[in-house]
């Protein structure tokens, strides 16, 4: 019994750090986890006067991740939060990428995404991290 609740800790514990990340010479020094629930909600794009872009991962685990634990919204929430938004006309959601298409993306000024913390690149910086 004591193995197995050791196993169950021990799951817990190496489950996939989410981080934030831009690149190195990005404006965006650090955000907070209300900032970056406000960016990915579409309610703001711009934090003191620099426009953010957000990406987001087509890794569905990771966006589920990521949904529940930075945005703290389900997947469907979040979903519908933003079919809403599009329906009516007022936002665009961004696509979802693969990470391949994530390294290209970031080459771009002041670009955020949320990734593993073991895919973190040389050349980008955390944001971020839960």
């Amino acid at each position: 019994m004591k193995i197995f609740f050791f196993l169950f800790f021990l799951l817990g514990f190496l489950q996939a750090q989410i981080v934030v990340v831009t690149k190195n010479d990005s404006k965006i020094k650090k955000l907070q986890k209300e900032i970056l629930q406000y960016l990915y909600l579409g309610k703001v794009d711009t934090i003191e006067g620099v426009r953010v872009r957000v990406l987001l991962s087509k890794d569905k685990k990771l966006h589920n991740d990521f949904c529940n634990k930075i945005l703290d919204k389900s997947t469907s929430q979040y979903n519908s939060y933003w079919a809403r938004l599009v329906f009516t006309g007022k936002k665009f959601i961004a696509k979802r990428l693969t990470p391949k298409e994530i390294q290209t993306e970031m080459q771009e000024p002041n670009t955020i995404t949320y990734i593993k913390r073991e895919n973190l690149q040389k050349g980008w910086r955390i944001l971020y991290e839960e």
